[in-house]
């Protein structure tokens, strides 16, 4: 096995186990049995556990940063009304996260842990900036772009867990509430053209 294939394969262990048994349970032995590979083989891979957790979650940060980017051109369809963009952008969001439960679960367990603010916040916020760039097209000069998108995935993310949880089901007015809760606390920041076209 070529080590790009090697660590490709520890890097979807390590989500899996994270989102299976959480950031707790995650050690390299757990890893090592989850995708068949020698536990020994992980360090040369990478410089540590700690280093294979941040890898995996810059892994899954990308991929919700293209995906996110990939949807955020139906913003641009002005022959759809603003507020149908908005529907159809944020739920395009939304069935990704609950298409992809392991990678929601273990981005939100990273997130939210220690190990985000120790190993992975700066390249996180890098990885965003094109996707802030994007969006500052959409929203008022002196709205905080940032917080705004990290005010949407944490609703979408929060609200995914508990559709994996089942406190929610996942069908049609489940989506249709996060939507509504999205949109109702960012339109005020929309600028003024596209408030106005709502």
């Amino acid at each position: 096995m070529k080590q790009d294939e090697t660590r490709r394969n520890l890097i979807d262990g390590t989500i899996h186990v994270i989102a299976r048994d959480g950031l707790d349970k995650a050690t390299t032995k757990m890893i090592g049995k989850e995708t068949g590979i020698n536990e020994a083989y992980i360090y040369r891979c990478f410089k540590s556990k700690e280093d294979m957790f941040s890898q995996a979650f810059a892994s899954l940060d990308e991929e919700l940063v293209i995906k996110t980017l990939q949807h955020v051109t139906v913003m641009e369809l002005t022959e759809l009304d603003f507020v149908h963009r908005c529907r159809l952008f944020f739920n395009a969001i939304w069935r990704f996260l609950l298409g992809n439960k392991d990678k929601c679960l273990a981005f939100i367990r990273y997130y939210y842990s220690p190990y985000f603010q120790q190993y992975s916040a700066e390249s996180h916020t890098v990885r965003y900036k094109p996707l802030v760039e994007r969006a500052k097209l959409l929203f008022r000069e002196e709205a905080n772009t940032w917080m705004i998108l990290n005010h949407i995935f944490d609703v979408m993310l929060s609200f995914g867990v508990k559709v994996y949880n089942g406190a929610v089901p996942d069908d049609d007015d489940t989506e249709e509430h996060v939507f509504r809760l999205i949109y109702a606390s960012v339109q005020q920041y929309f600028k003024q053209k596209e408030r106005e076209a709502q």
